[in-house]
């Protein structure tokens, strides 16, 4: 089975391949990824679910772009990520817009957020604010760019930011910032989320 085929997040990926490169060059780059994905499956069993939805598809696919020397792969991986938080935005647009959700939402969203980046899945983390005004805190490290240090391609992490940094502004009435990200060389991820009915 080609598990990138049904992958939610990247399988969109592979007509990107085939407009950019030939459907010659992108199916032999798909199936190698299929097959560098089954390899780091069978070799990560233990890591987290958020690392492989998101890390391991897009290091096989990465790397198999390598491998084919492919000119502006992670270029193309990064506008891949901005066009699919964009895409995810619009979809958390429509799920959220259902009246009194977004309310909800907010009354649960700190511990949204302390679920969310829990040391048990990984993360470390400065809890900035819990306010009914705002909603902070900075990711010290992240499971996801320390899986993809392990797999010495860094580089990648700034593709699941550009996802992340699009869909988190799909929310109804919660304005979303961020300035800082570890995949972009930064310290740490600055997450400051803030109630907005004008939103």
């Amino acid at each position: 089975m080609n598990k990138l085929d049904f992958s939610f997040v990247y399988k969109n990926f592979k007509k990107r391949l085939q407009e950019t490169y030939g459907k010659e060059v992108a199916s032999l780059v798909w199936k190698k990824a299929n097959t560098k994905l089954k390899n780091l499956f069978d070799e990560y069993k233990k890591i987290g679910s958020d690392e492989k939805l998101m890390i391991l598809p897009l290091a096989a696919i990465y790397l198999s772009m390598k491998e084919e020397n492919l000119e502006n792969s992670l270029e193309l991986l990064n506008q891949y990520g901005k066009e699919t938080g964009k895409r995810f935005s619009k979809l958390i647009r429509k799920i959220t817009s259902f009246p009194g959700l977004p309310e909800v939402l907010w009354k649960n969203m700190s511990n949204l957020m302390r679920k969310n980046s829990s040391p048990e899945k990984g993360y470390q983390r400065k809890i900035i604010s819990e306010t009914k005004e705002l909603v902070a805190v900075d990711i010290l490290v992240c499971p996801l760019h320390e899986m993809a240090k392990k797999l010495e391609i860094p580089e990648i992490t700034s593709v699941v930011c550009l996802i992340d940094k699009g869909q988190m502004t799909g929310f109804k009435h919660i304005e979303y910032t961020r300035t800082k990200a570890l995949g972009d060389g930064d310290n740490f991820c600055d997450y400051r989320l803030r109630y907005d009915k004008e939103k």
